[in-house]
């Protein structure tokens, strides 16, 4: 712009002089056209030649510019040239992938039913319109163009531009991600969505601000993020099945259930799983959106049977007609009345699960009016019929659920706590039934965790965990009554103790006064009723995943010994006894409180199958996994040697048609083999009662070879054996070898079938059997040498270098050593065994 038109004030004496020109030349326009001596169409035409004086001026600057970046280009070095001409592909290219990305969006939006399909798309518009960048004239430009010479500082402009972009949302995903881990997921959103601003584009932005939505419950923002993240993976990306992307499907199934669109949460969980047919968790999550929408379809049967009732229409749904659902909806209007006939409702509920579905229909309405008379009891009213309700109401997972949800659980906690002081029998009757509660919704993880915070917050002398242990001390050999309550205590505590939050709040509570704990429990173990001895032993097993409680356990003698004497002596020993009259199942097999012995070190849930009739093998199973759990400390598996276990645990490990038994056995087995005594022992023979344990053992693992089982038993049956192996003195290798050369040999030349640690402890024990030289021609009879070498060759790790070890002890032996050198193992063994 010239000076005198709203330009900056002249900086040069030729610039001021030129001014000084414009000046005078408009005071002399002003002067004549106050004097009628010029014309206004005189000075319009003036000022239109100075606009176009002005215009010519501009242009001339600006191509000597762009002859300013020609020459400047031109005498770049040809390394200069090859990076502008290298910034400029990086920008055709990402131009064509976006026309590509854009071509296949607008043909699945044309496939899309038009139902599916919104009237104006503005998201998709924002998403795929190109930007002001796509369209420019040096996207068709080369070096070789004059044109594209003069373009190369607006090309260096657009890529730093597009670089600043970049790091901008880099930044943005960084903050975000921070206030993510610090639970703050509002602002991470808000953090996310900044990002998106510098680049749209962003799969893992907008993958992050879909989870950052649903963390904040703001559904439909997370379906938007999700769909954006899934279009840019299939489209713009050309990979449907990227990591990012599946987790976007299945955040947006989670986002739609929450809307209760079941049928899309079911396509998007689908649809993970076919681009994703190996993830577990979206099967997991499958199954649940499942069950979901099942719940949700009963309901709205029910609510479609009711209204048919009261339009005097006579049907049934799914097997409850609707005189039942009349009767069920008349009961629960009574509920807190004095003419309530709860006994009747809970025999309703019970027998019906559309009965079960109704009282949780109208947002759990029904239920949480039981809920209520908990909130009423006190010295005069004792909730005993609302508590049975809720418990045949709890036969339903999803009314589980909803107790954890309203309160209802903690309700019956305090409860617990409050009526320990009373001695009314009522109150007694209504506390097992408050225990029968909690027993039977503790199965399940969310209400498990529900019930375990109300305990965890009350572990004072008068709190419910002090209920719950005192009633284990009243009068369980003649009171029914008490065995009721205590099968539910154990139960509840045991399936509690899963959990590592519970184990921390009953070891507190048990830490401020020793034996309160022990003392209740281990009484139980010989109180003469299986099924209370059972869950004792669930309990004890559960609660012996804390180090501290499983020390204090091991101290004990007199516990242990009573948790092996619950183990049968002989095949006939039967012990199954029934369970008290009126206390239940709960759930079938008392979901976790069942520890599994291998995996209480790990936190995991036990895994066990129950069979109907089947409590002699619960009992059993518990027991397994109370000692495998407190053999770890090697004082408790002195102990549990000492008390002759070794022979029963022998015998269960083929006698059972539970493939959980023989692991757990063998578990067991390889702990208590760590004692010398107990290990001398078990070498040994087996008199009048049949085989030794060692002899069982090496049997058992033969079979199981031959069955080609893959129950996880060999594993810790070949264990034992080497345990056996390395511990042992001369004698008892001596001993061993005669039952069991033939067990391990046979191990490492099924290498190619069992795992690793199976083959490993086989080549561990055959080395340490060969340090006897009296037993290297029993073992060259066996032909170990080959076995050992493809071990050697095939596996790696600890496997590996135990068959190198075995290879070298072997040759000692004249046989073995050639069979070594035919073989080139002598390499082998200088490996890992110093000369």
């Amino acid at each position: 712009m010239g000076p005198g038109r709203g330009g900056l004030p002249p900086r040069t004496p030729q610039d001021a002089d030129e001014f000084l020109e414009n000046v005078d030349e408009v005071n002399a326009l002003i002067e004549g056209l106050r004097s009628g001596k010029i014309s206004a169409e005189y000075v319009d035409r003036k000022i239109k030649e100075r606009d176009a004086e002005s215009t010519q001026l501009e242009e001339m600057r600006k191509k000597e510019a762009e002859e300013a970046e020609r020459r400047k280009y031109e005498n770049l070095s040809p390394e200069e040239q090859k990076k502008i001409k290298a910034k400029v592909d990086e920008m055709i290219a990402e131009k064509e992938r976006r026309e590509r990305a854009r071509k296949a969006f607008h043909e699945y939006r044309a496939k899309m039913p038009e139902d599916k399909r919104r009237a104006t798309d503005y998201d998709a518009w924002d998403l795929w319109t190109p930007s002001d960048d796509e369209d420019d004239p040096w996207m068709q430009y080369t070096p070789e163009n004059p044109a594209f010479k003069a373009m190369e500082a607006d090309i260096d402009r657009r890529h730093a531009a597009q670089v600043r972009a970049r790091q901008t949302a880099h930044r943005r995903r960084e903050e975000g991600n921070a206030a993510f881990r610090g639970g703050q997921f509002a602002e991470a959103l808000r953090c996310y969505e900044l990002g998106l601003e510098a680049d749209k584009r962003s799969l893992e932005l907008h993958g992050n601000a879909a989870m950052a939505a649903l963390k904040c419950e703001m559904f439909v923002q997370c379906i938007d993020h999700a769909s954006k993240a899934c279009e840019l993976a299939e489209f713009l990306l050309e990979r449907p099945d990227h990591p990012t992307a599946i987790k976007c499907l299945q955040r947006r199934a989670a986002a739609r259930l929450k809307l209760s669109h079941y049928k899309d949460a079911l396509s998007d969980l689908s649809l993970a799983h076919e681009r994703d047919p190996s993830n577990g968790e979206i099967e997991s999550q499958m199954k649940e959106a499942n069950a979901t929408y099942e719940e949700a379809r009963k309901e709205k049967e029910v609510e479609r049977g009711m209204r048919r009732a009261a339009q005097g229409i006579d049907g049934e749904v799914d097997g409850t007609d609707f005189h039942t659902l009349r009767e069920l909806e008349k009961l629960c209007g009574e509920i807190g009345s004095d003419g309530c006939d709860y006994a009747r409702l809970e025999a309703l509920v019970e027998g019906s699960e559309q009965c079960r579905v109704y009282l949780r229909s109208g947002r759990g309405s029904h239920l949480l009016g039981l809920s209520r008379e908990l909130e009423r009891a006190d010295g005069s009213m004792v909730p005993t019929g609302p508590l049975r309700v809720l418990r045949a109401a709890c036969l339903s997972e999803a009314n589980r659920e909803t107790l954890a949800q309203n309160g209802t659980l903690e309700l019956a906690v305090g409860f617990i706590g409050r009526a320990r002081r009373s001695t009314e029998k009522a109150t007694g009757e209504a506390v097992a039934c408050a225990l029968f509660l909690l027993h039977t919704c503790s199965a399940t993880s969310n209400p498990r965790a529900t019930i375990i915070e109300a305990l965890a917050s009350d572990v004072g002398p008068d709190g419910a965990i002090a209920g719950l242990f005192a009633i284990l001390e009243a009068d369980l050999a003649n009171d029914t009554g008490a065995k009721l309550a205590a099968a539910h205590a154990l139960s509840l505590l045991g399936n509690c103790a899963v959990d590592a939050e519970a184990r921390i709040a009953l070891t507190r509570f048990y830490y401020d006064a020793p034996g309160k704990i022990l003392g209740p429990v281990l009484p139980v173990l010989r109180c003469g009723t299986p099924v209370l001895a059972e869950r004792a032993a669930a309990l004890l097993g559960n609660m012996c995943a804390d180090g501290r409680m499983r020390a204090e356990f091991a101290a004990n003698e007199r516990g242990i010994s009573d948790l092996c004497a619950l183990l049968p002596e002989n095949e006939k020993n039967e012990r199954a006894t029934a369970a008290p009259a009126g206390m239940g199942p709960g759930l079938p097999g008392l979901g976790p409180s069942r520890a599994r012995a291998a995996d209480r070190e790990s936190d995991t849930d036990a895994s066990i199958d129950p069979s109907p009739g089947g409590r002699d093998s619960e009992l059993v199973l518990n027991v397994l996994a109370a000692l495998a759990n407190v053999s770890v400390d090697a004082a408790a598996a002195a102990t549990i040697g000492k008390a002759g276990a070794a022979p029963r645990l022998a015998r269960l490990l083929s006698r059972s048609s539970d493939p959980l038994v023989p692991a757990r056995a063998a578990t067991v087995l390889s702990r208590i083999a760590r004692d010398p005594s107990t290990a001398r022992s078990m070498c040994g023979a087996g008199g009048s009662n049949g085989d030794g344990v060692a002899a069982t053992v090496a049997k058992f693992v033969v079979r199981r070879l031959a069955s080609d089982a893959g129950d996880g038993a060999i594993e810790p049956a070949v264990r034992t054996l080497a345990v056996l192996a390395n511990g042992g003195d001369a004698g008892a290798r001596l001993a061993l070898a005669e039952h069991a050369a033939g067990a391990l040999v046979e191990c490492v030349r099924r290498w190619d079938v069992v795992g690793d640690g199976t083959a490993g402890n086989a080549a561990l024990a055959i080395g340490d059997l060969a340090r006897e030289g009296d037993l290297l021609p029993r073992l060259a009879a066996l032909e170990p040498v080959a076995p050992l070498l493809q071990v050697c060759h095939k596996r790696t790790g600890a496997a590996q270098k135990n068959a190198a070890i075995a290879c070298a002890r072997l040759a000692t032996h004249s046989g073995m050593l050639e069979t070594l050198k035919a073989n080139n193992g002598l390499e082998l063994i200088y490996r890992y065994v110093s000369p």
